[in-house]
């Protein structure tokens, strides 16, 4: 009988994130660290001891611990990501195309129809408009810079500490690439959103008379200030948490500028998801940068270096494979801020 945790989802992913940081990287020490602090069974220890098994020892590349990946932390991956994917706007937005990355389809993106055809007679074929899409892997990285103290600290808030900045920092990392109309996407790095290059409307009633894509099946997305100021008495179903505006599902997230609101038709959009890792370094000297979007290296200024050595700090590197594209044209309609 398989026994049931009573853990908060994403513990394992997180504590095995903690002794790996413990132990600078070294994966045996890290499943000893687990299994003495949580149990020689917990997850946290099988899924230390999975990837010692399989023989991905920390071999470090660089100042950060070589990937990971085993059959349990890949479990636990799953989980912690699932969090991720309930608090981001793509885990909130049903009906994505979802599809798998490096792997080439063909879609009717126009022309299709339906006829009623009478007994014998012929049967008209519309002409038909192809899409060819094919999302190689992006990787989306999240940085947590935690204590020493933080991590050895036997209390268990400084667990959920832990995990909860991690699952900000993914969760505002993607937010921000996927819908900022000012993220244009960068080469071979990051995806542009889906905002980006599409010609504002005017207003609400512009937006969706313009909207070309399924307005049965789109949403409104937004930040939640705006979605408040929305609110009225002719209005009384949109709120900070979302809700619905003219019949229409409101997604909101903080990422989203106050004032811009975007019209969107998630099955006109492809979404690729792909594995999971996790590294940790206390040699590293990273640049804090305001802008989620600065993960380039080019973007960095250099003028905000932390050393995570001089500060006593670990950082933590929770990564994932991920991809999208706008996929039928037409399936994005957006309001600025600038333009109310």
């Amino acid at each position: 009988m398989s026994s049931v945790s009573i853990l908060p989802r994403g513990s394992a992913f997180t504590r095995f994130a903690m002794a790996l940081a413990i132990t600078k990287g070294d994966l045996s020490d890290a499943a000893e660290v687990a299994a003495g602090r949580w149990g020689p069974m917990s997850p946290a220890a099988r899924v230390a001891k999975d990837v010692v098994g399989a023989g991905q020892l920390s071999g470090a590349s660089g100042t950060w611990g070589s990937e990971l990946a085993g059959g349990d932390l890949s479990a636990a991956s799953m989980e912690f990501f699932n969090l991720v994917a309930e608090r981001s706007i793509i885990g909130r937005m049903a009906g994505l195309r979802r599809m798998p990355l490096l792997t080439r389809a063909i879609s009717v993106i126009g022309g299709s129809t339906s006829h009623w055809v009478g007994g014998g007679k012929p049967k008209p074929i519309s002409a038909l408009l192809f899409g060819d899409t094919l999302l190689p892997p992006r990787k989306v990285i999240a940085l947590t810079v935690v204590t020493r103290e933080l991590l050895e600290s036997s209390d268990p808030a400084a667990e959920g500490v832990i995990r909860n900045d991690l699952i900000r920092a993914v969760v505002d990392a993607l937010d921000v690439a996927f819908a900022d109309p000012a993220n244009a996407g960068v080469a071979d790095v990051m995806p542009p959103s889906i905002t980006n290059g599409v010609t504002p409307s005017a207003d609400i009633q512009a937006l969706i008379r313009d909207f070309s894509g399924d307005l049965s099946a789109a949403v409104l997305l937004m930040n939640p200030a705006t979605a408040v100021s929305l609110s009225s008495a002719t209005n009384p179903n949109i709120g900070a948490r979302g809700g619905e505006l003219v019949g229409v599902p409101v997604v909101t997230a903080r990422s989203v500028a106050e004032g811009d609101i975007a019209l969107v038709d998630p099955t006109g959009i492809a979404l690729g998801e792909g594995h999971a890792a996790v590294r940790v370094t206390t040699e590293a000297t990273v640049e804090m940068l305001d802008s989620s979007l600065q993960q380039d290296a080019t973007d960095g200024t250099g003028t905000s270096l932390v050393s995570l050595w001089q500060s006593n700090a670990v950082g933590i590197l929770a990564e994932r494979a991920i991809n999208w594209q706008t996929v039928r044209p037409g399936s994005v309609g957006y309001i600025a801020a600038s333009s109310g």
